[in-house]
């Protein structure tokens, strides 16, 4: 690392907004912000000498070596861009770095903006444009009326269609930048538990007179978007060709020159539907924001009903408050109220050490409200807290539902164990044959049998490479070409009964790493013939 170079920042040439925002957090932070600006607000480059002449019009006296320390930073992280101007050069000290001319670099001056118009200011909550959700579903349904009645294909976009593309992204900017701030506002009310009676009830009026109704509004808007979106999803390439090329700067947006307004590209379209997602986009994460907020709405207006009788413990301590901003009998009165307790354990020990020995509450250090304090914060008498409630009744009940449904589940798989190959189950025994038989079909085979083994029973598929294997329920069945299924026991070997019924059956390595299987329905479960039904809807897939 050079001598020119700030700690932490590595110079590499590029103008990177991470290097760039540097400047925002170190420690000369104020000296910086107000070169950046003296350079954003000039249209020409200007010198050392002539940015702290500015600074010192604007109030702010700096060492044009400072100023040139400071200049020489910014330029390092790329928040500046610097030239020297030899057309007037006559020896070579007027081309040393004294000499040169500043300018602020297109990512000193997108920082320098962010700063002044989001971090500096006090954001300003915005009324949600519902109107503007209107236009983005209106505009969209069209599209699809237009564009989702046949395939994609060139030449198809007109200049309404382009128009309605500007439209959905425009209103999307203003729809995006108001929730944001709403959000912010929300939550800026719901993390706070010390709320004054006032607060609270703006609190209460922007959950239930405004907010929840906004949030009713994006969630049915939002679905409607998304459906849109869907069905306009193979249209958002030609969408977004159409949006460049009616463009007036469509030539340099083709040469990289310039980056094509939102619309212009794919990515934008995919954002788009990211943003009305039903489960994750921005109105559904509002509408969680709205949840959360009401437990500390609730909260708050506990602590003010319960504070407003006068032997609650708040009344009794702003009595207190009130009688130790006495200046004659103040100090007597605070020592007898806690002269049985330590006043550190009331509220915490300030950092201020010199407020004296007894300070008012009022004049006092302050100290911040701890975290279990402002979330689940109440008021009320001391004492035994109330009983558990009794939900043995409730244990009861789910230990007999499930013993119940253990006691079914053995019964079907001693069903399947005694049954046949090919014979017809039962719909529980068959579901629970079809769990095994299914995880034996995943398994890798070994020679001629693949075994799987789910819910206490075990299946293995024996590979003969000829006839079909049947396992028949009264409404479904699966067939296995060139495998036969033996249900048994975990680790145990089928029945003799199911061995005798394969007699006789020659087998073979089974080399398929997945074995293969047919599900057929019946249309009339009455039908219980072991053929393969021509009438029933059948599915083929490998397992």
């Amino acid at each position: 690392m050079t001598a020119e170079e700030p700690d932490g920042v590595v110079a590499d040439g590029r103008a990177d907004a991470r290097q760039v925002v540097a400047y925002l957090v170190r420690p000369e932070s104020a000296e910086y912000i107000a070169i950046m600006d003296v350079l954003e607000g000039s249209v020409t480059d200007l010198t050392a000498a002539e940015v702290t002449a500015a600074l010192s019009t604007a109030g702010l006296r700096m060492d044009v070596r400072v100023v040139e320390s400071r200049l020489d930073v910014l330029k390092t992280i790329g928040a500046v861009s610097v030239r020297s101007d030899t057309s007037r050069a006559r020896r070579y000290a007027e081309i040393l770095a004294r000499n040169w001319r500043y300018t602020a670099s297109p990512a000193g001056r997108h920082v320098q903006r962010f700063y002044r118009q989001v971090l500096a200011g006090t954001a300003t909550v915005r009324e949600i444009p519902i109107v503007s959700l209107n236009r983005i579903v209106t505009q969209l349904e069209k599209l699809v009326a237009v564009l989702g009645v046949s395939e994609p294909a060139a030449g198809r976009m007109d200049a309404a269609c382009v128009d309605a593309v500007g439209v959905v992204f425009t209103s999307h900017d203003d729809l995006d930048a108001a929730l944001v701030g709403a959000e912010d506002a929300l939550m800026n009310l719901a993390d706070r538990f010390d709320l004054d009676e006032e607060r609270t009830h703006d609190l209460k009026g922007l959950l239930v007179d405004y907010a929840t109704r906004v949030a009713a509004e994006l969630d049915s808007g939002s679905a409607r978007v998304a459906k849109a979106l869907q069905t306009l999803r193979p249209w958002f390439a030609l969408l977004a060709g159409a949006a460049v090329d009616a463009s007036q700067a469509r030539d340099l947006i083709a040469a990289g020159a310039l980056g094509a307004s939102r619309g212009g590209r794919v990515e934008d379209w995919e954002g788009l539907c990211a943003w009305f997602d039903a489960r994750t986009g921005r109105a559904a994460r509002f509408s969680l924001r709205l949840v959360r907020t009401l437990p500390s709405m609730h909260a708050n207006l506990r602590r003010l009903h319960s504070s407003a009788g006068t032997a609650s413990s708040r009344t009794r301590a702003l009595s207190l408050a009130r009688a130790v901003l006495t200046p004659d009998i103040g100090v007597q009165i605070f020592q007898a109220a806690v002269g049985d307790h330590s006043w550190r354990k009331l509220y915490g020990q300030a950092d201020e050490d010199d407020a004296g020995r007894n300070p008012s509450w009022r004049g006092g250090p302050q100290v911040p409200v701890p975290t279990l304090l402002r979330t689940a914060g109440r008021s009320g008498p001391r004492g035994r807290g109330t009983a558990p409630r009794d939900d043995t009744a409730a244990k009861a009940q789910l230990a007999e539902a499930r013993a119940r449904r253990q006691a079914e589940h053995t019964a079907a798989v001693a069903t399947v164990l005694a049954a046949m190959p090919g014979q017809q189950l039962d719909e529980t025994a068959a579901r629970i044959a079809l769990d095994a038989l299914m995880t034996a079909a995943r398994a890798t085979a070994k020679g001629p049998r693949r075994t799987g083994v789910s819910g206490g029973l075990a299946c293995s598929l024996i590979h003969t490479g000829t006839g079909t294997g049947l396992l028949a329920a009264p409404t479904w069945r699966v067939l296995l070409p060139g495998r036969i299924p033996l249900f048994h026991e975990p680790g145990r070997r089928p029945s003799a009964s199911a061995l005798a019924a394969l007699a006789g059956t020659t087998t073979t390595d089974d080399p398929a790493p997945r074995a293969t299987l047919h599900l057929a329905t019946h249309r009339n479960p009455s039908n219980h013939s072991t053929r393969t039904p021509d009438a029933g809807t059948s599915q083929e897939g490998a397992a």
